[in-house]
């Protein structure tokens, strides 16, 4: 049977990717499809196994999947957006018949747990990357990577309704002033440090077109990682990854309050420094750890994904 693994095409957001590498370097083979995590209601091809993996998702609609595919569900994401589609009864039939379900986060293994799920705490598939596989001949790791780090602080024009629409209006000079501050305070923070500081978005401003771009986009993002000691981060697939990599990862959590943030980290929380602003400041760099709270995952991760496929 064939086999396949998930990307996003419309993305805008590098992590999506960075969880298809992941599951590419398990594998260690080409000869793999790479489905639509949107649109696998739609794939009429013929029987495939699927590594379901990663956050679900932007259109509930098109959920459950194909019966052509054979699912594997490892390292799942349930955001609250779009639970109310999720977690219907055919939805939940569907989890019945394919489980035991590999959850992301406490949040999905919980509510999963309520609807009577066999589901469990498998970590995310990104902690599995190995720096090797990135990090450029005769480069030696230094400095500090930043990447989004008040990405969750930046405002937006809400454009869902009418109201939302106007009540970001009304907000939005204070949230860009306080964000200014904020992103100011912190770049003249890291410039008195006498260390090379490094910047990148996971963010792109056009839509990812294909998977190839998606997998470019994701190397290029993992080859910047690799090369630094140190990442300062609010991106869940920034932090994983550099934590991975045996880098220092510092996580700013501020803006992230709400239940859609909230619930992707629980679990994750404890594999990494997490900090609001003003306490970062009082953080010796030179004292942080790396973790190890995510090692325990990566073995039955990668045993579980060969199994499925050598089945």
């Amino acid at each position: 049977m064939e086999a396949a693994i998930l990307g996003f095409i419309g993305s805008k957001n590098i992590g999506d990717y960075i969880q298809t590498k992941a599951v590419i370097d398990i594998v260690n083979t080409k000869k793999i499809k790479i489905l639509d995590r949107e649109n696998l209601d739609k794939h009429k091809e013929g029987k495939i196994k699927t590594i379901i993996n990663g956050w679900f998702m932007e259109n509930p609609k098109n959920w459950p999947p194909s019966n052509k595919i054979k699912p594997l569900f490892i390292s799942f994401h349930i955001n609250p957006s779009a639970e109310g589609e999720l977690l219907k009864e055919k939805s939940l039939e569907y989890f019945k018949e394919h489980e035991p379900i590999g959850c992301r986060d406490f949040y999905t293994r919980d509510i999963l747990l309520e609807k009577g799920i066999n589901a469990y705490y498998s970590s995310c598939i990104t902690t599995s990357l190995e720096r090797k596989n990135y990090l450029k001949k005769n480069i030696q790791p230094e400095g500090i990577m930043v990447i989004g780090a008040f990405d969750r602080l930046k405002p937006t024009l809400d454009k869902k309704s009418i109201v939302k629409l106007f009540m970001s209006i009304l907000k939005y000079p204070i949230k860009k002033t306080v964000y200014a501050l904020k992103v100011s305070q912190f770049n003249r923070y890291l410039n008195n440090k006498k260390i090379k500081i490094y910047r990148h978005s996971q963010l792109v401003k056009e839509p990812i077109k294909s998977h190839n771009e998606g997998l470019k986009l994701a190397e290029e993002m993992l080859e910047k990682i690799a090369q630094c000691e140190i990442l300062i981060t609010s991106r869940i697939h920034a932090a994983l990854p550099a934590l991975a990599m045996g880098l220092k990862v510092i996580f700013i959590d501020e803006g992230l309050d709400h239940k859609n943030h909230k619930h992707r980290l629980s679990g994750l929380r404890n594999y990494f420094t997490c900090t609001n602003l003003k306490d970062f400041f009082m953080i010796n760099l030179d004292s942080i750890t790396e973790g190890e709270a995510h090692k325990k995952h990566i073995i039955k991760i990668k045993k579980t994904i060969n199994n499925f496929l050598n089945q």
